[in-house]
C-alpha cells in the first residue's frame, strides 16, 4: 500500500485514570481494521502465531508507549543513544508529515481535564475507531506507530522468522500480532465470533465456543444452543424444532457450546464452526 498524500487525522486514542495501568499483557490485541499495510510491511506465520514483518521479513516490535509513561512526559522520544544502537525504528517514507501526537497528561491526575481540552482541540476519539498505521515525529523523524500506541521498530540483532524479544524491558517491547479484522456474519443475536486457534469462530455471548458434531458414547459435553420455538431462522442459521427442545443449526448442522470460554477446547468428534468454514 503507497501513501502518497501528507496524513492529515489525528491521535484516535481514550486517557486511562491516573490509578492502576494496565501492562499491554494484560491489553488483548485489538483486530486490524484493514488488510492493507504501509510499504514493505506483511504478514508473517510464526510458531506463536501471526505478526507484522518488513520487507527483509524481520519481526516488527511495538515500542509500547503506555510502559514508559515514568521515564517522562513524551515517551515517543525515548529511544535514543543506547536504545537506537539494539532497535532499529520504522521509518516513514519520505515526505510522510506526522498526524498523531503523545497526548500529554495520560495517565495523570489533571486527566480528565486535560482530556477535555484535547477532545475541544480535535485530538481525541474513540479508540476502536483509531486507524491502524498512523506516523509519529519520533528522535529519527517521522515513523510509523501501529494501533495509536506502539512506535514501531525491528531488533538489530534478530534472524528473521524470529520474535525471542516479545515482552522484553517488562512489556515495553511487544511483536506487533496480526489479528484479522472481524467478519461480518448474519447469525442470531447470541451469536458472535472470537478469534480462537488462529481463526475466527462462532462463539457465544459469553465467549464460549459454537462447535457441531455427533457425539459418541459420552454425551455430556455436548450442550445445544438452544433457540426459542417461536425463534425466527437467519441466513444460515435456523432452529430444529424436532423433539422437546429448540436447538439452533448452523447449514443444516447441530450447534453446541463450548463449557469453557477461557479455552477452544471441544469434545473428540467435533468440529469447531467458523464463520468461513
Amino acid at each position: 500500500m503507497k501513501w502518497h498524500r501528507p496524513f492529515l487525522s489525528c491521535l484516535l486514542a481514550s486517557a486511562i485514570s491516573g490509578t492502576a495501568l494496565a501492562q499491554p499483557a494484560d491489553l488483548p490485541v485489538a483486530p486490524a481494521t484493514t488488510t492493507e499495510f504501509p510499504d514493505g510491511v506483511s504478514v508473517a506465520e510464526l510458531p506463536d502465531g501471526p505478526v507484522y514483518t518488513d520487507s527483509r521479513g524481520h519481526t516488527l516490535y511495538g515500542m509500547d508507549m503506555r510502559t514508559l509513561l515514568r521515564w517522562g512526559p513524551d515517551p515517543s522520544q525515548y529511544c535514543t543513544d543506547q536504545c537506537l544502537e539494539t532497535w532499529q525504528p520504522l521509518l516513514a517514507p519520505d515526505g510522510a508529515e506526522p498526524n498523531i501526537m503523545f497526548p500529554e497528561g495520560y495517565g495523570s491526575r489533571a486527566n480528565q481535564q486535560h482530556k477535555e481540552k484535547m477532545q475541544a482541540q480535535g485530538y481525541f476519539g474513540e479508540p476502536q475507531k483509531a486507524p491502524d498505521w498512523t506516523v509519529i515525529d519520533g528522535p529519527q523523524g517521522p515513523q510509523w506507530v501501529y494501533k495509536g500506541w506502539h512506535m514501531v521498530f525491528t531488533r538489530r540483532d534478530e534472524k528473521p522468522g524470529s520474535a525471542g524479544f516479545d515482552g522484553a524491558q517488562e512489556f515495553t517491547w511487544n511483536s506487533l500480532k496480526y489479528v484479522p479484522p472481524v467478519p461480518q456474519v448474519d447469525a442470531p443475536p447470541m451469536v458472535t465470533t472470537k478469534f480462537a486457534g488462529g481463526a475466527y469462530a462462532f462463539s457465544d455471548q459469553e465467549g464460549r465456543i459454537l462447535f457441531t458434531g455427533v457425539c459418541g458414547d459420552d454425551c455430556s459435553a455436548w450442550e445445544p444452543l438452544a433457540g426459542g420455538f417461536a425463534s425466527r431462522g437467519i441466513g444460515s442459521w435456523q432452529v430444529n424444532r424436532i423433539g422437546d427442545r429448540a436447538q439452533w443449526t448452523y447449514r443444516g448442522k447441530p450447534v453446541f457450546v463450548a463449557g469453557n470460554a477461557d479455552e477452544p477446547a471441544i469434545p473428540a468428534g467435533a468440529t469447531i464452526l467458523r464463520p468461513e468454514g
